[in-house]
């Protein structure tokens, strides 16, 4: 069973109307299962004459009038057009660029933001051209009742996802996706290594069904497998920590000889090691009073490692970790437009991180 045949049987509520002109909004912190919703969408559109050329991407700091602009341009050889909006409700609502992109700029003036704004974007969804269809996709929670009572009846498609709390029932649902035959244990296993990363747990499903090959996974080839790749990758974040860059680079080719692409390292545990310091670092600097307001797990720590994480962080100034993450930021952009050769590229970058930034 192909994944996107399947993914479209659980979104029967999102089907694209034949004509264009429906307004999705896909909100909510299971950022994966939002994400594979608005992939469907994508790939659906890509599937429409023309497609590519009618599929548009904008982040938080589009302005009402840009996305006007946008989305009442006449389909190009086409009977319809897609704009996907990531993080203008929660910009708009004050909640800041929510649904930012992975290595998408921060450095733009945001677009002008307020009462004002929201109500012109809430007044111009009646207005959509029926030959767009209009995805807005946000992080976390919002309030849907404005966006039900300013979008047309019969053209709204709106859809939270909350976050996962059965965790191994899951890792079950997953497994059938993904076509892997897991033993009890090995989901048990499997929930109690990956927590609540569920892009994660996904990659680590579908390493153990090519490992598997057909046969029932068991805890034990869940912990040779998945514990095996967690010791590298500890070792090598251990070793940007601690600026070794020897330890580092071991580790780093350890993962490579492993199958770890460069690119899932960068984007999956090097770079969110440096935002989870980044956060660790200001907490550490936030009154208690302060710290006691905070559910370190909605800013991507566990609670049970923030120590770990706040003695690493330590040994960063601000400017180092902000210097750490452009770094990272500008690797990102020249391994995908091919600017560079992803694995040395990475290699250099852990020489750097561990010896520019004292």
């Amino acid at each position: 069973m192909g994944r996107l045949t399947t993914l479209d049987s659980r979104l029967s509520t999102l089907e694209m109307n034949s004509s264009g002109g429906y307004i999705y909004v896909l909100y909510g912190e299971d950022t994966f299962g939002r994400d594979e919703a608005v992939q469907s969408l994508k790939q659906r559109m890509r599937a429409q004459p023309a497609g590519e050329h009618n599929l548009t991407e904008l982040g938080p700091d589009t302005s009402v009038a840009a996305l006007r602009l946008t989305a009442d341009a006449v389909p190009f050889l086409a009977d319809r057009r897609m704009v996907i909006v990531r993080g203008l409700l929660g910009r708009l609502a004050g909640r800041g660029g929510g649904g930012q992109r992975r290595g998408a700029s921060r450095a733009r003036k945001p677009a002008q933001s307020g009462p004002d704004e929201l109500q012109a974007l809430l007044d111009y969804l009646a207005d959509l051209p029926w030959t767009t269809s209009l995805v807005l996709v946000e992080d976390g929670r919002l309030n849907p009742d404005p966006l039900e009572r300013a979008i047309p009846r019969g053209r709204a498609a709106i859809r939270e996802y909350p976050r996962v709390l059965d965790v191994p029932g899951w890792v079950r649902n997953r497994a059938k996706l993904v076509g892997v035959d897991l033993d009890e244990g090995a989901v048990r296993e499997l929930a109690v290594l990956g927590g609540s990363d569920l892009r994660r747990l996904d990659s680590e499903l579908h390493k153990l069904a090519d490992y598997a090959d057909g046969r029932t996974v068991s805890r034990a080839d869940v912990r040779e497998l998945v514990i095996g790749r967690d010791v590298a990758v500890w070792s090598l974040l251990d070793g940007l920590a601690e600026r070794q860059a020897d330890k580092a680079l071991r580790a780093l080719r350890a993962l490579y000889s492993q199958g770890e692409s460069p690119e899932a390292l960068l984007g999956r545990d090097i770079a969110p090691h440096y935002r989870r310091l980044m956060v660790a670092r200001e907490l550490s600097l936030a009154s208690k009073e302060e710290r006691a307001r905070v559910d370190v797990a909605d800013l991507g720590l566990n609670p049970a490692t923030v120590g770990r994480w706040s003695d690493q962080a330590a040994g960063f100034e601000r400017q180092d970790l902000e210097r750490a993450l452009t770094l990272l930021l500008d690797l990102d952009r020249k391994i995908k437009t091919g600017e560079t050769e992803p694995e040395p590229a990475l290699e250099v970058a852990v020489v750097e991180l561990c010896g520019r930034l004292g």
